[in-house]
């Protein structure tokens, strides 16, 4: 006989004792989950038994934490599983997430690259391109041609088969024709108005000091924004001293490689040297800022003494480049001279590189100028500032001058003779017309400061004579005529006036007298003095001319503009012509001429005539200095005009 037993060969005993240990192991771990909850409790009751409690707490809590241990490996299994399932399908996930953006990015490379591939075919068979852009570069005249180089290398550098952009670099003139521009709107061309807008407004402005820039910047410009984007290159203030007194300087500064200013000139003038040559404030930010170094130092005395001794003339207008190059044109001598310039154009003038237009290289003769560095001189430092004119702004415009400026922020210059935003020299070899200061030291960089410039502008226009120039302009038919760039003869004469007016007026004592001359048109003559009322008026005066009548002899021309000035012994004659008639200038008219002059005008030929070639100015011989205009900007005839140092 058998006996019945539980299902799965289990004895009823076993089957008892096994859910009576599930029962027991469940309420154990039932009690110990509840334990942490009752020993919180039991703190609470018994908060006067601070430490048991907390002790008993942290007991509790660790016991509980070592079973939900035992618990999870007990689990162990089904958690793996459960994470391995998780990791499995997250994996799926980004495998199909990468195939679709690999499919993604293939796609529009495809669609780009034939998108240009037609672009590029419809260039090519259509045969024409989109018009460059046009950018305009103001700066000082020493800086003209290093940054024309440099805008050609960038602008062939970004040239495939369609050229982007079209870059012209123009000098910027004095500290005041800058704030004047800005603050009028740029004039555009002769005879469209004081607030003529169009091509002269400039998209960059490098002036040769942050001190320059912080100027123009604290200053209000209606309808038009500056921002300056930092240096773009350096340049030490320096003095360039005839070499054939280098001998004699050696032993006045025996072993002193950087002297201060003022003990180099010194020196320099124990060592024979007569002449020292400095920019003008005038028409030159250069001068503005050696005048800092100048003034302060006391080089040469106070400011009235400092310009007695750089020279007498009565209209000193130059740039560092044209003070260079009118010793270059000179014939090779001993003639001890000093020059005070930029490092960058005295290596220039020393290597016989160009000097702004009127200088093209190769250039030789002249004394020749040893370099010398002084310890207390400042540094021009050359900030890039972006202008952006209301109505002219545009995104293509904007990333254009900043892919330029980050160009030029790549040490392009130091092949020009520059240093660095640092102060270091470029080492590389000279070659393609390149020129690198090579193993020179290195000089600290000491910018100029705008507290430091208002107050030597102030200081030299207490110190300077008054300037009194009188021109007269032709406007005759033959004006009409046409000259070796586009324009006329008369639009250019136009702007050159312009030019000389907004030059040389800065107070009330300077005086400019404006006269017009042909057969038939005869007026008084139109005077203006001191700004702000002086160089616009003087402006508005020759947007209101007009040509008329035939040629009058041009020894009446001058003969009358010499007059008028005749009590101002220093004064400047200029008339602006294309020749004037040569018939009615017989050589007797020449010699009565000459004799009734009192000063020397200056005959400004704005035509195809040249001096060499015209026999009026020829007759006359020294008795006038003539200036071939040819296809010159008006600002740098403004400078030849007036640079006392071209005078032969």
């Amino acid at each position: 006989m058998t006996s019945d037993r539980p299902s799965g060969g289990e004895s009823g005993r076993s089957k008892f004792l096994r859910e009576s240990l599930d029962v027991i192991t469940n309420f154990w771990q039932l009690l110990v989950f509840l334990a942490p909850a009752a020993g919180i409790c039991a703190a609470l009751l018994l908060r006067h038994l601070r430490q048991i409690s907390i002790a008993l707490a942290w007991a509790i809590a660790v016991a509980s934490s070592l079973s939900g241990l035992v618990v999870l490996a007990g689990k162990k299994d089904q958690v793996l599983e459960w994470l391995l399932a998780w990791v499995e399908h997250t994996r799926e996930q980004l495998v199909k997430l990468g195939r679709a953006l690999l499919a993604f990015v293939l796609t529009a490379a495809a669609v780009a690259g034939a998108g240009w591939a037609v672009t590029e075919a419809i260039g090519v068979l259509g045969g024409s391109c989109s018009p460059p852009l046009d950018l305009r570069v103001l700066t000082a005249p020493e800086n003209l041609t290093a940054l024309q180089r440099a805008a050609a290398e960038y602008t062939a550098a970004h040239s495939a088969r369609c050229r982007p952009v079209r870059i012209a670099v123009a000098p910027s003139g004095s500290v005041l024709n800058v704030a004047s521009g800005l603050q009028n709107g740029w004039y555009s061309e002769p005879g469209a108005g004081e607030n003529g807008r169009g091509a002269l407004q400039p998209d960059v402005l490098i002036p040769a000091s942050s001190g320059e820039a912080d100027r123009l910047l604290a200053a209000p410009h209606p309808g038009v924004r500056l921002k300056n984007e930092g240096s773009v290159g350096s340049s030490p203030l320096a003095v360039g001293i005839s070499s054939s007194a280098s001998g004699d300087l050696d032993n006045v500064l025996p072993g002193q490689d950087r002297p201060r200013l003022a003990e180099l000139l010194d020196a320099a003038h124990r060592s024979g040297v007569q002449r020292i040559f400095r920019a003008s404030p005038d028409v030159s930010e250069i001068g503005a800022l050696a005048s800092v170094d100048l003034y302060a130092g006391g080089a040469l005395g106070d400011p009235r003494t400092t310009e007695r001794a750089l020279g007498d003339a009565a209209l000193p207008l130059s740039d560092s480049a044209a003070l260079l190059c009118a010793l270059r044109h000179r014939p090779a001598s001993d003639e001890r001279v000093a020059v005070i310039a930029p490092e960058q154009v005295l290596a220039d003038y020393g290597n016989g590189r160009a000097l702004g237009t009127a200088c093209p290289a190769p250039g030789g003769g002249g004394p020749k100028l040893t370099v010398h560095q002084v310890s207390d001189a400042h540094t021009f430092d050359y900030p890039f500032i972006h202008v952006s004119w209301d109505g002219q702004s545009s995104t293509r415009r904007s990333r254009q001058v900043d892919d330029f400026r980050r160009w030029l922020g790549h040490d392009r210059l130091q092949g020009e003779a520059f240093r660095d935003t640092d102060g270091r020299p470029g080492i590389a070899d000279s070659t393609d017309g390149r020129l690198y200061l090579g193993a020179v030291p290195r000089m600290p960089v000491r910018p100029y400061r705008r507290d430091q410039i208002n107050d030597t502008l102030t200081r030299f226009a207490q110190a300077r004579p008054p300037l009194h120039i009188a021109m007269a302009l032709d406007v005759s038919g033959s004006m009409s005529g046409g000259r070796p760039q586009p324009g006329s003869r008369f639009t250019y004469a136009v702007q050159v006036a312009r030019a000389a007016a907004q030059t040389a007026i800065h107070d009330g004592r300077d005086t400019v007298e404006l006269d017009v001359f042909s057969r038939v048109q005869k007026q008084s003559p139109f005077r203006a003095t001191g700004p702000p009322a002086g160089p616009g008026r003087i402006g508005s005066a020759l947007d209101g001319l007009t040509l008329q009548g035939s040629d009058i002899p041009l020894y009446d021309a001058i003969g009358d503009a010499a007059a008028r000035v005749a009590a101002y012994p220093d004064a400047t004659v200029v008339v602006l012509t294309d020749g004037g008639s040569e018939a009615a200038d017989p050589r007797a008219r020449a010699a009565a001429l000459r004799k009734a002059l009192k000063t020397r005008p200056i005959i400004v030929l704005t035509g195809t005539d040249t001096c060499a070639g015209t026999t009026a100015i020829k007759a006359l011989g020294s008795a006038v200095r003539c200036v071939d205009a040819g296809s010159r900007e008006p600002s740098d005839v403004v400078t030849s005009v007036f640079d006392p140092t071209t005078q032969p």
